[in-house]
């Protein structure tokens, strides 16, 4: 984890490359193939073009490299500010928490990460298994909010989430992978602090309550 005031500006860096990634990017990258499939009846393209996995890596770093408060600052200050220009549905502390999630993962599972080509397989693994998370969870709200509380009901909801689980997945493994390579540099070459168990603890409270609060907002 990285020093000090090293750590303020890192966070800072991280949050202004998510808000500018997730407000601008989608502007000047390509259209996705126009492939479609037949879901439930309804006809999906197989790629559904969004900034999702600008957020996720931000999120997943934040917890590697800066770890304690800034696994939930950074997800939340990166999501506050685009959501002013994007807006929001109002399953909106499951997205956020979702991040906020994905932050933690960062945090927890990379604290032993060196730089190697094992621990790039690692990070890349953690992108995979973050995408998972956030999706379960922010289908699981979707279903709260906008779909009959029926088993068929939470069947329809996942099996439709299903092209921006594929799009998720290709887009931030991708995304992790390479941005893994100098952020475990920088890991591995900064001077560390360790974390204080109130600091740490904060942070898993916070996500917790968030994702509680989201639950309840919509039962």
């Amino acid at each position: 984890m990285m020093h000090g005031r090293n750590r303020i500006l890192a966070a800072l860096l991280l949050i202004a490359a998510g808000a500018a990634g997730r407000i601008f990017l989608r502007s000047i990258l390509p259209n996705t193939p126009h492939i479609y499939l037949t879901i439930n009846g309804i006809v999906q393209p197989v790629f559904m073009m969004d900034m999702f996995f600008v957020v996720a890596a931000i999120s997943l770093f934040s917890g590697i490299l800066l770890g304690g408060y800034y696994t939930f600052i950074v997800p939340m200050a990166v999501m506050g500010i685009t959501d002013i220009y994007y807006g929001n549905t109002y399953i909106f502390l499951f997205t956020w928490s979702g991040f906020a999630m994905i932050g933690l993962m960062g945090y927890l599972g990379g604290r032993n990460l060196s730089f190697n080509a094992k621990s790039v397989v690692r990070v890349a693994g953690m992108g995979i298994g973050s995408v998972l998370v956030y999706d379960i969870w922010t289908n699981f709200g979707s279903w709260l909010g906008w779909y009959p509380h029926t088993l068929g009901g939470f069947t329809a909801c996942f099996t439709l989430a299903i092209p921006f689980t594929l799009w998720h997945l290709l887009s931030t493994t991708a995304l992790v992978a390479v941005l893994s390579v100098p952020a475990l540099y920088v890991k591995e070459n900064v001077k560390h602090i360790s974390i204080k168990p109130f600091e740490h603890y904060t942070a898993i409270t916070a996500s917790a309550f968030l994702a509680f609060l989201g639950v309840v907002s919509l039962v």
